[in-house]
């Protein structure tokens, strides 16, 4: 009868489904070892590779989109709300950061990402950030601001840096390099935002509140980017772990940025401070007169916030790979400190024998081959290695990929500066040379290739004081010590949304017999 044959037949048919089942993850497993493209799984889609890479996701982005042709979905699990497009396309990345601009803001989930920074020019749109990117752009260039900021690091360095890595090399002591600048950088643009001292580099010390605070604050947005966001906004309601701790570090920037915001509108109620300050030069511009009190005090909040957040992390992260790649190149270390030895006999400057003097930065903006090692440096290690906008309207790609709108594109610096089509053959190897014409002049390479400060419209209004800042201080120790890294320490990126390295750089110091 029928149902006797059904039953007969029954268990070759589930076997026939089984066996199908097996010998497809089978293939997909195979597929898997082969190719380093992530597998889109059932159900968690590529979420495994995720979890599996998280230790070191900015180098197998970066071979999966090479791999890829540059351009990848990256599909997330059901229902969860984790998709993105992945692109280290140059045609990608001008089409969205300048021909088609306003298609593609910062969005909305990208501000919520990085709530603790209010509604600063780091994660604004439209006119909010035209506004406040006015601004900046009349501070940063402002001359009262250069000298202020120029002359912090000069006392800075010259007070607290350069004597505490001496006395470390006068006792032969390891020195973690990236911890050192961070706490530098932390003091130097605390005071260039408040014109007041947080004291941060006395290493005996514990680093100073508001400083631990960014570094958590920052370590929760690494969190929210890889986890689905019903999942962060859930601990974020319940204040349970990563929020938790999200929530305190915000507690503590927020009491110290609005004390110093009081301190200053008292001080110049009473005549006193006409500094360079970011502070003092924000309360002095011209407000929309219908903002409240309350308003303009956040907003005075938020604006400071963003510029101590993308000052202090991206010189200090671009300032520790730099001396990575010094350890590493040192051909490229002799060369610079030829350059400088030319520069300060060109001044007749002579350096007493011994002094810890910090270089003169107007002297330093000829130094082109040191400049040129630092834009080598960005191409390989991006202070920031992921730039990502969303689409308002759908779109098609200059590579004819159909975007919906909503959909979030992430681009991967980290990859983009390993792409053999934009820097060939020697992609891998550091080069500063290739920055410099036969004339010996610095080369400029469009946004869109290298966006380590950004491109388009939202290219990086502080890019040159960036530079000159971070010359003056690897100059002024290159000059001043040897830096050899210990052996046996392994330097690799973390995975974090600022490439701090994932375990420190340990290096010994030794001090330069007196230069010539």
């Amino acid at each position: 009868s029928m149902a006797m044959e059904l039953l007969v037949s029954y268990p070759e048919v589930l076997l026939a489904i089984v066996s199908y089942l097996c010998l497809s993850l089978l293939r997909l497993i195979l597929r898997c070892q082969k190719s380093g493209i992530p597998v889109k799984w059932p159900v968690v889609g590529m979420l495994p590779f995720l979890v599996r890479n998280r230790h070191h996701i900015h180098d197998k982005f970066a071979h999966a989109l090479h791999e890829a042709g540059c351009n990848l979905m990256f599909t997330g699990p059901w229902f969860l709300d984790m998709d993105f497009f992945l692109s280290c396309d140059p045609a990608t990345v001008n089409h969205c950061l300048s021909a088609k601009f306003n298609n593609y803001p910062k969005g909305g989930e990208f501000a919520e990402m990085l709530d603790f920074l209010g509604n600063g020019i780091i994660v604004s749109d439209s006119e909010s950030w035209e506004y406040q990117r006015h601004m900046a752009m009349h501070i940063l260039g402002s001359r009262a601001y250069r000298t202020f900021s120029m002359s912090t690091i000069t006392t800075k360095a010259g007070a607290t840096l350069l004597p505490y890595l001496e006395g470390m090399a006068r006792r032969g002591s390891e020195v973690e390099l990236e911890g050192v600048f961070m706490r530098f950088l932390l003091d130097v643009t605390y005071t260039s935002a408040f014109a007041t001292d947080l004291d941060g580099l006395s290493m005996s010390l514990p680093i100073p509140a508001f400083g631990q605070a960014t570094k958590t604050a920052e370590e929760a947005v690494m969190f929210r980017h890889t986890v689905p966001r019903s999942l962060w906004k859930l601990l974020r309601a319940l204040k349970v772990g990563s929020e938790k701790k999200m929530a305190g570090a915000r507690a503590v920037i927020d009491r110290h940025i609005y004390e110093e915001i009081a301190k200053r509108k008292a001080h110049l109620l009473q005549g006193q401070g006409e500094e360079g300050d970011v502070l003092s030069m924000c309360i002095k511009w011209p407000m929309d007169p219908s903002m409240s009190e309350q308003h303009k005090t956040q907003f005075l909040r938020d604006t400071v916030l963003g510029f101590i957040f993308a000052a202090k992390d991206l010189t200090a992260v671009t300032l520790t790979w730099f001396f990575y790649m010094m350890c590493n190149h040192p051909h490229v270390e002799a060369r610079i400190i030829e350059e400088i030895t030319a520069l300060l006999q060109l001044q007749s400057t002579t350096m007493p024998a011994g002094s810890l003097s910090v270089l003169d930065g107007d002297m330093l903006r000829q130094a082109v081959y040191l400049q040129a090692a630092f834009l080598e440096t960005l191409r390989l290690f991006p202070a920031s290695p992921f730039e990502e906008v969303e689409a308002v309207n759908d779109d098609v790609l200059p590579n004819g990929t159909r975007l919906s709108k909503g959909t979030r594109i992430v681009f991967s610096l980290y990859a983009m500066g390993r792409l053999e089509g934009i820097w060939g053959k020697d992609c891998a190897e550091f080069r500063p040379e290739r920055w410099l014409s036969k004339s010996s002049r610095l080369r400029h390479q469009p946004g869109y290739k290298f966006p380590a400060f950004n491109a388009g419209p939202r290219s990086c209004v502080g890019k040159d004081l960036a530079l000159g800042s971070m010359k003056m201080i690897a100059a002024s120790i290159i000059y001043n010590f040897k830096v050899q890294l210990v052996e046996g320490h392994a330097v690799m990126p973390g995975s974090s949304i600022v490439l701090h390295t994932r375990n420190g750089i340990m290096v010994n110091l030794k001090r330069r017999e007196a230069n010539p």
